[in-house]
């Protein structure tokens, strides 16, 4: 039996730290590591590991400015070719 496309993604986001980096993500649009620091009381190699296994299961996205990378929502979902779902969820 296969997985369903949105597994990954909810996997991921089963970690309390990874969900307040996606809430936070949601209501800024972007930001970098160093913006989400403040934000959340964890050190920058932490939240770096956070966003690196949200990007690797598809929820993020970078863009890289110069020595910064800022971080956002991926609003399509890899695995279904439409709208990602938890682009649209609000868990607050």
């Amino acid at each position: 039996m296969s997985e369903t496309p949105c597994i990954k993604c909810f996997g991921t986001l089963g970690v309390g730290s990874r969900m307040k980096i996606f809430e936070y993500l949601r209501k800024t649009g972007k930001s970098t590591v160093n913006e989400i620091v403040g934000f959340i009381n964890l050190t920058q190699p932490t939240i770096s590991y956070h966003l690196r296994e949200m990007k690797m299961a598809g929820l993020l996205e970078s863009d890289k400015s110069g020595k910064e990378v800022f971080y956002s929502i991926r609003r399509r979902c890899p695995s279904r070719n439409g709208d990602c779902i938890l682009s649209k969820v609000r868990f607050s």
